[in-house]
């Protein structure tokens, strides 16, 4: 499931899915370069530089990112960015 909202001059999105879940001791290492979840090895793949790379992109806008997930329920993912005032032509002059 994906939300958006805007909520205190911030954009707010969301990930939910309803798999397996991240044990609560595994989350503080997702947003690690390098990092990948060990445990279902026949689909480890990648370098785990995907949420790494989000963070950075995230954070260099002045922003969040964070997972909130319990096993055998599944996990949300969201990060906020701070919403930039709208500039109009008129206001470009």
């Amino acid at each position: 499931t994906l939300k958006a909202e805007e909520k205190d001059a911030m954009l707010i999105v969301e990930v939910q899915d309803t798999g397996r879940g991240i044990p609560a001791e595994a989350q503080q290492q997702l947003f690690q370069p390098y990092h990948r979840q060990i445990g279902d090895r026949e689909h480890l793949s990648g370098l785990g530089l995907g949420l790494a790379l989000c963070k950075y992109l995230v954070e260099l806008q002045g922003g969040k990112i964070w997972v909130e997930s319990q096993v055998a329920k599944g996990s949300t993912f969201a990060f906020s960015i701070p919403l930039a005032p709208l500039v109009t032509t008129s206001q470009h002059k």
